[in-house]
């Protein structure tokens, strides 16, 4: 029987990589939050999220 998991060397870089998006997530989520809070106190609506909004990156 092969070996499964963490210990094999694929394992190892998957779960690198998945700590990886973990991380970017948890950022970007952090980030909405603040942004919703900003626009909270502020009491402005969010713009229309157009073509435009998902290419700039």
């Amino acid at each position: 029987m092969s070996r499964r998991g963490r210990s094999t060397t694929i394992g190892k870089i998957a779960k690198i990589h998945q700590d990886r998006r973990v991380s970017e997530i948890r950022m970007l989520g952090e980030l909405l939050r603040r942004e919703q809070q900003t626009r909270a106190g502020t009491g402005t609506t969010p713009p229309h999220a157009g073509p435009a909004a998902s290419t700039a990156r």
